[in-house]
């Protein structure tokens, strides 16, 4: 992911995708053309963010949020 925040928040999500490593963030006014497109290859070209991601992935495809809030609801219901 290339982060290029705006406002608000987007300047701290951007920065924890960053130090996180699922992405990079660029400086949404600052930053020369070269800077954009080099972010996009250098990403696309990280075997080790592509490891990353998949670990991530599988974590959530073997444990899916919807099927944790559902349960979490339910046990509350019952209680």
């Amino acid at each position: 992911m290339v982060l290029l925040p705006l406002f608000w928040d987007q300047y701290d999500n951007a920065q924890r995708v960053h130090e996180t490593r699922f992405g990079v963030r660029v400086d949404t006014y600052g930053h020369e053309p070269h800077e954009l497109s080099g972010a996009i290859d250098r990403l696309l070209a990280d075997d080790r963010l592509r490891a990353h991601l998949a670990a991530a992935s599988e974590r959530l495809r073997a444990r899916p949020g919807t099927v944790v809030a559902a349960e979490l609801i339910e046990r509350i219901a019952r209680s």
